[in-house]
């Protein structure tokens, strides 16, 4: 399993998104976004840090019910004094107890969420996992999670004197303006648009025999609408060209594309599949959430022939995943 990485605010409502003053940033204290997911009702688990257990944990971990968001599969809890051990290297996160982080949920909402359970999960073997230790955390706005998509991102609670390091509403000017997954329906013509868009793409890449097999086949499309942090639409869509007479999990050919409406409808990048098992093996689109001081983060999932990868990263207009900073990702193997 491996791992690569935020301040005193509870809303009144919760539908106001922040802003995190660019004095926070500028702190000592380096700035750090890690991937969370949905526990329960009310509560998410949150990764902090890679680790190597090493056979250590099983003594010291209670059982506990596994997190709804499976990406973060089975964590135990820990004492605080074994977690405090596991924390003396470069950059670690020292996390404890009733400690504070904002969650991003994105949809346009910023929650603070109290650590009240530490945990670690043991996957680390000989053949390169690792694996890593975070907590679970409760929120202080009830019923912030209902309607959110499940996994989001964490940022420290950071506090000023001064009281610069507090968030401040959004101006109504602003209010729109926010990273976020949107529910809203994609007109039929858009999705047209797209698919002949892609069409063309796939007539330019595929190989002969892919062509042979997808050609004429109009493609299937999964299309989801987003917004970056300065509220301009986008669209992440995967295409899979597939005639019928295929085996259930053969799929032709697929790709994933992120588009821009403007000023022309047109492809920014496209993501390739990473397996050629399960369905299309496209990587999955959970979550977008605004990262604050114009940045929008993209919460995705990736799978390979034998691993499941959860990545945090920071999105760029024109880069495919593989090209955009990532802030965290967590993954597993065989």
């Amino acid at each position: 399993m491996r791992i690569l990485t935020p301040t005193k605010w509870i809303a009144p409502r919760l539908a106001v998104l922040v802003i995190i003053s660019t004095q926070v940033l500028g702190q000592e204290t380096p700035e750090g976004f890690w991937v969370a997911g949905r526990y329960d009702g009310n509560r998410v688990v949150v990764y902090f840090n890679k680790v190597r257990f090493e056979g250590t944990m099983s003594s010291k971990g209670r059982k506990i019910a596994p997190p709804i968001s499976d990406l973060f599969f089975s964590p135990v809890e820990l004492p605080a004094s074994y977690i405090a051990g596991l924390q003396d290297k470069p950059n670690a996160e020292h996390f404890a107890i009733g400690d504070r982080y904002y969650l991003m949920l994105g949809n346009g909402t910023i929650a603070t969420t109290k650590l009240t359970t530490l945990v670690g999960c043991e996957t680390d073997d000989g053949v390169g996992n690792e694996s890593f230790i975070g907590a679970i955390g409760t929120l202080e706005q009830p019923n912030a999670l209902v309607f959110t998509k499940g996994y989001y991102a964490v940022r420290r609670h950071l506090e000023s004197k001064s009281g610069t390091g507090t968030p401040r509403p959004k101006t109504t000017a602003e209010y729109r303006k926010y990273a976020g997954l949107l529910d809203a329906p994609i007109r039929f013509d858009i999705q047209t648009q797209i698919a002949r868009l892609l069409d063309q793409r796939m007539k330019t890449e595929a190989t002969d025999s892919e062509q042979r097999l997808a050609g004429g086949v109009p493609p299937a499309l999964k299309v989801q609408s987003f917004q970056i942090a300065d509220g301009s639409p986008r669209y992440y869509v995967r295409a899979d060209w597939k005639s019928g007479k295929e085996k259930e999990l053969q799929h032709p050919y697929a790709l994933a594309a992120w588009v821009s409406p403007r000023p022309t409808l047109h492809i920014l990048a496209v993501e390739k599949r990473t397996t050629g098992y399960g369905d299309l093996g496209l990587p999955d689109l959970l979550n977008v959430v605004d990262l604050g001081v114009g940045r929008t983060g993209i919460i995705v999932e990736i799978e390979g022939d034998d691993s499941r990868e959860l990545v945090l990263a920071d999105y760029r207009d024109g880069a495919s995943l593989k090209n955009m900073p990532i802030l965290q990702f967590i993954s597993v193997g065989e």
